[in-house]
């Protein structure tokens, strides 16, 4: 009920598919239990089964405190909408007790391992030479670089438009969607360099649809498919991965770009509000509560050096 109300009031689609992906476990474990006479401890009980091995499908092991939380969250709106309606005297999920997240170290490259990415790209089609660039300059997601359109990339003001989203689920397949939150949409500055390799990249993106006729069809992409028509976001993550296998790299995933240019940027000084509308967070607490720990003294240098190697400082 709560999930259907949810999707009329237009909830996003990858939300409403990962709600119903936690109701496989949810439902199995406690569907059974009538809302009056659910207790915190059914829901204790419940967290830790999740937390044993065999729980992960995928390797064997109990499923994460961060994902056994996304379950509670669940729970706990289900609730809520129970404790509105009279169904409930109060949300019992406020008295569960829940599994510590610890914190993970911040996962971002040193100015040496960013030239030598930068050096490897030189050997990689113009393509993925331009995509991969942009990962580290914009510091966005892999469904927003995917959705850039040329419409929203703008030369004479050396910025791009974030305003798209590429996302997949099994029932809809690859499909357009609008960033996360509306402060998700935002401009991006970019310099002189990465303007220059886009113009680049456009032309020859131009040639390829010449030569490939009414076979390619014009979406207005920026990275497409070769018939035109929008990126798998798994193919992003796997050409890195094996990117970085054949040139003998650290590991590479599109987020780790995304925390390379927000810690340079708070290594640098940049206060935490220009950082978040950087990134598109939609709370200027998540971009503080990931990155404010870092140790600025220490890294400001190695900042400078990264934005130096960049062409941004």
């Amino acid at each position: 009920y709560v999930i259907a109300m949810k999707e009329q009031r237009g909830a996003k689609h990858s939300t409403i598919v990962r709600y119903k992906e936690l109701t496989e476990r949810i439902y199995p474990a406690i569907g059974h239990i009538k809302l009056k006479d659910l207790r915190a401890d059914h829901l204790n009980s419940f967290y830790t089964a999740l937390g044993k091995p065999g729980q992960n499908k995928r390797t064997g092991s109990g499923l994460s405190a961060k994902t056994i939380l996304e379950h509670h969250r669940l729970i706990s709106t289900v609730l809520d909408q129970a404790e509105k309606e009279g169904q409930v005297p109060f949300n019992v999920a406020a008295k569960a007790t829940l599994p510590k997240v610890a914190k993970k170290e911040v996962n971002y490259f040193q100015p040496e391992q960013i030239a030598a990415i930068r050096d490897a790209l030189k050997q990689e089609p113009l393509k993925w030479e331009t995509l991969t660039h942009l990962f580290l300059l914009t510091g966005a997601r892999r469904g927003e670089i995917l959705g850039l359109k040329w419409a929203n990339v703008d030369f004479k003001g050396f910025r791009v438009y974030v305003c798209n989203n590429i996302l997949y689920t099994p029932e809809r397949g690859v499909y357009e969607d609008t960033p996360k939150t509306e402060r998700s949409k935002r401009y991006i500055s970019l310099p002189a360099e990465t303007m220059r390799m886009l113009k680049r990249y456009q032309t020859w993106q131009l040639s390829e649809r010449l030569r490939l006729g009414e076979y390619y069809q014009d979406q207005g992409f920026v990275f497409a498919q070769d018939n035109g028509k929008p990126m798998h976001p798994d193919s992003v993550t796997d050409w890195l991965s094996k990117f970085s296998k054949r040139h003998n790299l650290p590991h590479i995933n599109p987020h780790a770009f995304r925390h390379t240019m927000a810690s340079m940027l708070y290594f640098n000084g940049v206060d935490s509000v220009s950082i978040s509308k950087r990134l598109g967070h939609a709370q200027v607490s998540t971009t503080a509560n990931i990155y404010a720990h870092l140790d600025y003294q220490s890294k400001i240098s190695s900042a400078e050096a990264m934005l130096t190697g960049l062409g941004m400082n």
